[in-house]
């Protein structure tokens, strides 16, 4: 179903490691990621070459450190990204990929909706690729940007779709200050109503996950919970790194719930579900093959791959919708 990675699509990205993780007002760079899914939807290497060059002209050149620093980095600390990236060249190095996820991936899950989850979809792409710098660079965007949301507490209290219910009714008036998705997280998470909805239900599971966000997003197409979804996708391919799927499901959700409050609408996800559609990849994926836009590329890529594990049509409709926006165009 998916094309292999290229050594174009690598050629790029290693060509893409000159430019820094975040560019314009705190936006982060999708370059990498979106090149791997084009790849994986079939885009040839001038296909890839476009969207490459269309896209680079808006990004920064990578931050440079202090080569001699000899102190530690930081979790949190934005001016240790490069010091970070330094590190994580030579531990991977020396200890190679593997050992190097399994020792700092429990260290960086509290913190997994960092940047609106894109250290982790970084992470999962990088990973895709199996190149030590792009995964060296997607660890230290993570860790430098590192935000974790609270000490993670677990209820019987009431399952996830009564916490979104609840969520809902919370944030139903409240009116954020400008600013872009992180800074709304932020928000919530310091608001006081947010300490009633925050603990994760005992009983969450990932088919939970699965049709709570997918079916979010389709009720909203809403940018924050387009992240959602492909944030999602991405944890689901970094498990085998991580000790404690539980534990890790339950950061995921933690940092989804806020992200869920910050929207504007809050859509309660409580639709049914779509009838039945024959999905037509290779159509879909031609026509990812010829985008520019960075979010409908990984979003179609995430749902695909979401619909083998879990076979839920809004997976589906989700792809139809998005395209469906380009060829209004």
């Amino acid at each position: 179903m998916y094309a292999p990675i290229h050594a174009e699509c690598l050629a790029l990205i290693d060509n893409g490691l000159q430019f820094d993780p975040i560019y314009g007002p705190e936006l982060s760079n999708h370059l990498p990621m979106a090149l791997v899914a084009l790849a994986r939807c079939g885009a040839s290497p001038l296909q890839l070459q476009h969207f490459y060059q269309k896209y680079t002209p808006q990004l920064q050149p990578i931050r440079q450190g202090n080569p001699t620093q000899e102190t530690a980095p930081e979790l949190g600390i934005r001016d240790s990204f490069a010091a970070f990236y330094r590190q994580f060249r030579q531990h991977i190095a020396a200890q190679g990929v593997v050992s190097v996820l399994h020792e700092w991936l429990p260290v960086l899950l509290p913190g997994l909706a960092t940047s609106a989850f894109h250290g982790l979809i970084r992470l999962s792409y990088a990973v895709e690729t199996g190149e030590s710098d792009e995964i060296a660079v997607s660890l230290a965007y993570w860790a430098s940007e590192y935000q974790a949301l609270g000490e993670l507490h677990f209820t019987e209290q009431y399952q996830a779709e009564t916490q979104l219910e609840q969520a809902c009714e919370a944030f139903r008036h409240y009116a954020f200050q400008p600013g872009i998705i992180v800074d709304r997280v932020n928000e919530v998470v310091h608001h006081a109503a947010y300490q009633s909805i925050a603990a994760v239900p005992d009983d969450l599971t990932e088919s939970d996950i699965a049709r709570l966000t997918i079916r979010a997003y389709l009720a909203s197409n809403d940018f924050t919970l387009l992240h959602g979804v492909t944030g999602f996708d991405a944890l689901l391919q970094l498990m085998p790194f991580l000790p404690d799927r539980r534990l890790a499901l339950a950061y995921y959700w933690q940092g989804y719930v806020a992200a869920f409050c910050s929207t504007q609408d809050r859509p309660f996800p409580n639709q049914p579900q779509p009838s039945s559609i024959e999905p037509d990849w290779v159509a879909w994926f031609s026509t990812v093959a010829t985008l520019s836009d960075d979010h409908s590329i990984k979003l179609t890529y995430s749902c695909s791959r979401l619909y083998q594990t879990f076979q839920f049509n809004e997976y589906l409709s989700a792809i139809q919708m998005r395209l469906a926006a380009h060829e209004e165009l």
